[in-house]
């Protein structure tokens, strides 16, 4: 029975079908935390408007993700590993330990970059623009960013080895762990806090206090934090949101406010190659003011 259940998820896997396991977890996980709010946490009112909205632009990404979403993704990952890996990973245990220590750097590296390059901004703007921190929050996402858009970094796991079967399975766990860690229930956890993006570790990511701004990017892993100095400890709890809050619950105005932010940037300057530095710089860089035309002189 337990062949037979493995082989069905790899056969779902190669066919890319990782929504079927992702879809019932994200369901049970969402009710569970949302059924302990309702019975132990009373400190703070569940949004149920932010909540909806979340879940409408969750069913907005399903949809789109279905329909294309993975399919152009992984098959420019098959592609890649087919015809230009560079390395083979080892195989049994060792191989799967390596597959994942390189996604999640390859992951907080895409992160970094979503946070830090104004074209992956505007996109990513999305899912952290709730003033809200729950389960619901770790689906709201950029519904045209399909899958793997905001993640170039992604491209180049397949050159070192990371076969497409690979990167889905680790996908799928990564995933689980995505959604668990988006919740304002579980405390800190002095242990794995230490070495995991514990619920602790990410909230401190989605805070937009001026000391939580662009730390504790790792997804599974908070290591890679600690190496390259991104790493805050969460000593109060934060304000959750963007430093310029959106205030509505429409998932359409939701989905825009970045690219329109973007967008407003970039007509605010004249000079070609101003406009070109919207899209790469951080977002907190501005353009510089034009100079003031000469008056007229009768």
């Amino acid at each position: 029975m337990f062949d037979a259940g493995l082989e069905t998820f790899r056969e779902l896997v190669n066919a890319g079908n990782t929504y079927m396991f992702l879809i019932p977890i994200y369901t049970t996980l969402l009710l569970g935390e949302r059924m302990a709010h309702a019975f132990f946490d009373h400190s703070r009112k569940w949004d149920n408007r932010d909540m909806a909205a979340n879940l409408t632009i969750t069913a907005m990404s399903f949809t789109v993700n279905t329909l294309a979403g993975h399919l152009l993704p992984l098959a420019a990952i098959a592609f890649i590993y087919q015809y230009g890996h560079v390395f083979e990973l080892p195989g049994g245990s060792v191989g799967w330990v390596l597959g994942f220590l390189m996604y999640d750097l390859a992951w907080y590296c895409d992160h970094r970059i979503a946070h830090r390059v104004g074209f992956f901004w505007a996109m990513h703007h999305v899912h952290h623009s709730s003033s809200e921190y729950n389960m619901t929050v770790a689906s709201r996402g950029f519904v045209v960013d399909t899958t793997l858009l905001s993640r170039p970094t992604f491209y180049l796991l397949p050159l070192l080895g990371l076969s497409p079967y690979h990167f889905i399975v680790i996908n799928i766990f990564t995933n689980v762990w995505g959604i668990a860690q988006h919740t304002r229930l579980i405390g800190k956890l002095p242990l794995l806090d230490l070495i995991f993006a514990t619920p602790s570790n990410h909230r401190v990511h989605h805070g937009s206090n001026e000391k939580y701004l662009d730390m504790n990017y790792g997804e599974v892993l908070i290591i890679w934090d600690r190496l390259f100095g991104t790493y805050r400890a969460e000593d109060q709890e934060p304000d959750y949101g963007v430093t310029d809050p959106i205030n509505t619950c429409n998932p359409i105005k939701i989905q825009v406010a970045g690219v329109a932010w973007l967008a407003k940037k970039i007509k605010s300057t004249s000079a070609f190659s101003e406009k070109l530095r919207c899209l790469v710089m951080p977002p907190e860089w501005l353009p510089p003011a034009l100079p003031p035309k000469p008056s007229v002189t009768p």
